[in-house]
């Protein structure tokens, strides 16, 4: 869950970054009106509809910071397929800047699980600034997509792809009339397991 890194309730400046695997599935969470969910078919469990995830992954991405520069970063994630299927465990690390790997600074702490209620994927992260919080997630073809709240005036969206050795994430600011501007991106490849 690139769940983001640098996350705070307050409304950040447009292009600030509030990074996670999204999940990293990642990040502090705020508030508003969630994303809508996408309906699931009765027997895809978020096990299923998220199985090109699981496993370990590692990489690296970059994020803006509130004064408008970018920090980069090293990622580690490891998802988890638990209870027959019915939960994703998605738990990430970040480390700054990039290239330094465990030995840099952590800059991003963040776990959750992805679970389903009625026909909507719902995802409950945590940080190392709060939370339990929960998001919906849509799933697509190729991965996923959440959103984090901002209140009126802004969200965060993330967006996800994933293969069988890659998986991609980026993240926007954006404001409620429409205008988005790129806060994080990260790429992660699969680890032999």
């Amino acid at each position: 869950m690139p769940v983001s890194h640098h996350h705070t309730r307050s409304k950040p400046a447009p292009g600030s970054a509030i990074p996670i695997a999204a999940i990293s599935l990642a990040s502090a969470l705020s508030l508003a009106a969630p994303a809508q969910a996408q309906e699931a078919p009765p027997s895809q469990t978020p096990g299923n509809a998220l199985a090109s995830m699981i496993g370990s992954w590692e990489g690296s991405g970059w994020s803006t910071m509130p004064d408008g520069s970018r920090e980069t970063f090293d990622i580690f994630e490891r998802v988890e397929s638990v209870g027959g299927g019915n939960a994703v465990m998605i738990r990430g690390m970040g480390y700054a800047p990039a290239g330094a790997g465990r030995d840099g600074r952590l800059v991003h702490d963040a776990g959750g699980f992805v679970s389903r209620e009625g026909a909507a994927y719902q995802m409950f992260a945590a940080t190392a600034q709060g939370g339990p919080e929960r998001y919906e997630m849509t799933i697509t073809e190729t991965g996923y997509v959440w959103e984090i709240p901002l209140g009126p005036q802004a969200r965060m969206v993330f967006t996800a792809h994933i293969d069988a050795q890659t998986w991609t994430e980026t993240g926007e600011y954006c404001q409620s009339e429409g205008a988005c501007f790129p806060s994080m991106s990260m790429t992660l490849t699969r680890l032999a397991e």
